[in-house]
């Protein structure tokens, strides 16, 4: 493992991901500052447009638009009006083309279109827009994302919806609600398993609280398989899915499903139990990945292989601030309260390499920009992490710069120049090797 040094300001992290949730672990957190002393060691051998794909944008999320900026360049392509509602959630999807964004207490879902499509050996770019497709439904809260698979839990009413993200491009698009037989509101998550077979939460009526107890099939017509596997727990929090297999977070172990239509219990191992931050409930998955990652607060991060059903501690702390995979999911990524960035290979979980942030003083006003003044003092802002396949884009709390850091050495090859502030960033697009051919005729 190989470790090294990099000097930021007051520096936390917040981390996108593709199965998140409102209000709860699962949930983007912003976290503290960032701003780089300048080293030797940052001089461009080769421009950052010759380094990352022609392909990968920045979402720009300010009050009223979002910005679509080409990360190679800097180039703003496209500028959207955008409302964005206090609170609303923003979730880069499977294809990379669009925004799923979650306005839980207003009860609406939208999705913002970067214009962005992926012919596998070449793209296309669109207009950026919003998307026609749009619903309302009872607190909308859990996304999950899977081989273009969309499925939203709504707390209010247990009802889930499916969402096909390819003909979101078809104004005429309705996604299907089903509306569950014997659920009632609780704070739950559903999946849908490349089998077609979705399985959500459901609760115990019979238990106090807003939490499920159990997890059940769902057929393509909505109908619900009546039967739990026979396993019921406590509390159940956190889901990933990587089509092949879906996990969730419990206070007995992970309940794991499958498209052999089987659902059983990974058991806790030595040290996770029932009480609060000792079990793992909050999960990440990606369809490239054989194994998921799950957390409990004060304990660490653990890898779970669904084929062998075990579970192996690969983090060890009460630290972690957050987590995610990288686009392509050949990394899994995690930072710490002691400002550490930590980067594992997401099939043997074991750790490549980490770089430690050291605080330092910000730098006197007279010497940052005019944009960077407005927010140079606002202890509140955090930096927001989000990645492509081989760079992490850090927006730092000063909200005009955006640094990248490559993945596999952590070293900083860049700095974005925003001319204003933004509030957030989320990723779009998606990377491709060789000639990457815009005008392709399909």
């Amino acid at each position: 493992m190989k470790q090294s040094i990099l000097k930021i300001s007051a520096f936390a992290v917040a981390f996108g991901l593709f199965t998140a949730c409102s209000n709860d672990d699962n949930t983007i957190v912003d976290e503290e500052s960032i701003i780089e002393e300048p080293s030797d060691t940052d001089s461009e051998e080769l421009e950052f447009k010759d380094m990352e794909s022609d392909w990968v944008r920045l979402s720009l999320l300010t009050d009223d638009s979002i910005d679509v900026m080409k990360a190679d360049s800097g180039e703003i392509t496209y500028s959207v009006d955008a409302v964005l509602a206090e609170g609303e959630s923003f979730y880069s999807t499977n294809s990379g083309r669009y925004l799923a964004a979650i306005n839980r207490e207003g009860g609406q879902v939208r999705f913002f279109d970067s214009g962005i499509s992926n012919h596998e050996d070449h793209g296309h770019e669109y207009e950026a827009k919003w998307a026609s497709t749009e619903f309302s439904s009872l607190l909308p809260t859990h996304y999950t994302g899977s081989d273009g698979d969309i499925v939203i839990f709504n707390d209010g009413d247990g009802s889930i919806v499916y969402v096909d993200e390819e003909s979101l491009e078809i104004p005429s698009y309705q996604p299907e609600i089903f509306m569950l037989e014997n659920t009632v509101a609780h704070h739950g998550a559903a999946i849908k398993l490349d089998n077609g077979m979705f399985a959500s939460t459901f609760k115990n009526t019979d238990e106090v609280g807003g939490i499920p107890q159990m997890v059940k099939f769902i057929d393509e017509q909505g109908n619900v398989i009546d039967d739990n596997g026979g396993v019921e727990v406590d509390g159940i929090h956190g889901v990933a899915v990587n089509g092949d297999y879906g996990v969730f977070g419990s206070t007995d172990g992970i309940i794991l499903v499958d498209t052999e239509s089987n659902i059983d219990l990974i058991e806790n191992i030595e040290g996770l139990n029932a009480d609060s931050g000792n079990w793992l409930a909050s999960i990440k998955g990606h369809d490239e990945s054989d194994h998921f990652f799950a957390r409990a607060g004060n304990l660490g991060v653990y890898m779970i292989d669904p084929e062998t059903k075990e579970l192996a501690n690969i983090y060890s702390g009460d630290d972690v601030s957050g987590d995610m995979f990288n686009f392509d999911g050949h990394y899994y990524i995690l930072y710490t309260a002691d400002n550490t960035i930590h980067v594992f290979d997401a099939e043997t979980g074991t750790e490549l390499i980490n770089r430690t942030v050291e605080i330092a003083n910000i730098p006197e006003l007279a010497t940052t920009t005019e944009a960077s003044n407005a927010n140079a003092l606002d202890e509140d802002l955090s930096p927001v992490l989000v990645s492509s396949d081989d760079f992490i884009y850090v927006l730092a709390p000063n909200r005009v710069q955006i640094k990248v850091l490559q993945i596999e050495s952590l070293e900083h090859v860049h700095t974005i120049e925003l001319e204003t502030p933004v509030n957030s960033i989320r990723i779009n697009g998606f990377s491709i090797e060789g000639d990457q051919d815009a005008e392709h005729d399909h």
